[in-house]
C-alpha cells in the first residue's frame, strides 16, 4: 500500500512538471532550436526532479532503500504514467509505441526508464 501511494504521488508530481515543461518546449523552445534539441534540454530538469522527488516520497512512506517496495513504487508510477498518456491519445498502444522510433521518442524512452528506476537507485 505504501509503494502504491508513493508511486501515485511520484507520478502526479512528475506528470505535472512534465506537462508544464512540455508546454514550454512545444510553444517556446522547439520553434527556436528544434524538436530533438528541445526534448534533450527538457530532459535535464526532468531527471533532476526525478532524482530529488523519488527518494523523498519513498522516505515519506517509509519504504527502505533498495527494497522491493522501491521497485514497486517505480512500477506503479510508470504504469500510471503510461495509462495517462495512452488514454487521451485515443490511437492506442501501437501508435504510442511508434513514437519511440523518432530521436525525441528515444530520449523520452530513456526518461521513462529513469523514471521507473529512480526510486530504487536514489537513497
Amino acid at each position: 500500500m505504501h509503494a502504491a501511494l508513493a508511486g501515485g504521488a511520484y507520478c502526479l508530481v512528475l506528470f505535472g512538471l512534465g506537462f508544464l515543461l512540455g508546454a514550454l518546449r512545444v510553444t517556446v523552445v522547439a520553434p527556436r532550436i528544434g524538436v530533438v534539441a528541445a526534448t534533450a534540454l527538457e530532459a535535464v530538469p526532468m531527471l533532476a526532479a526525478m532524482a530529488w522527488v523519488a527518494p523523498r516520497l519513498a522516505h515519506w512512506q517509509g519504504i527502505p532503500f533498495r527494497s522491493v517496495g522501491r521497485i514497486a513504487m517505480g512500477c506503479v508510477a510508470l504504469a500510471l504514467l503510461v495509462a495517462v498518456e495512452i488514454m487521451p491519445a485515443g490511437s492506442g498502444l501501437r501508435a504510442w509505441l511508434g513514437n519511440f522510433t523518432t530521436p525525441q521518442g528515444m530520449i523520452y524512452g530513456v526518461l521513462l526508464l529513469a523514471f521507473a528506476a529512480m526510486p530504487w537507485f536514489r537513497p
